[in-house]
């Protein structure tokens, strides 16, 4: 019971994070000027982290890869940790990112989904040679 709590709780983080790297880098690429004057962040690192964030809010999303993309997002967060300054999003970014990189997608991720057919894969394959 324990183990599908602490998997909910990861599965609802990984949505919510998902859900806000779209909506600020939609944000973001929809009014890029506006963006990188509040962000104070040059236009040449702007546009990519706001596109990395959009590739990465679709995967975790999708729950797919999810421990890829925590690391990216962990990868991320120091990034704009180192660069910019410390500053509350970014830290929670990394955060989250070494969360999802070290328990995987949690509950309603493609990972689990994925795992289950490869580990049916092998135990045929280890029947057959049996």
């Amino acid at each position: 019971m324990i183990g599908r709590s602490h998997s909910r709780v990861t599965g609802s983080i990984r949505v919510i994070a998902a859900i806000y790297l779209l909506a600020s880098s939609v944000i973001t690429l929809a009014d890029p000027q506006r963006a990188a004057a509040d962000q104070g962040m040059p236009m040449g690192i702007l546009l990519p982290v706001a596109g990395l964030s959009f590739a990465l809010g679709a995967f975790l999303l999708t729950g797919f890869m999810s421990r890829v993309c925590g690391l990216i997002l962990a990868c991320l967060g120091a990034f704009q940790v180192a660069s910019y300054g410390v500053g509350i999003v970014p830290i929670v970014e990394g955060l989250v990112g070494v969360h999802l990189m070290l328990r995987g997608g949690g509950a309603w991720a493609m990972d689990i989904y994925v795992q289950k057919m490869q580990d049916r894969a092998r135990g045929r394959v280890v029947s057959r040679e049996s």
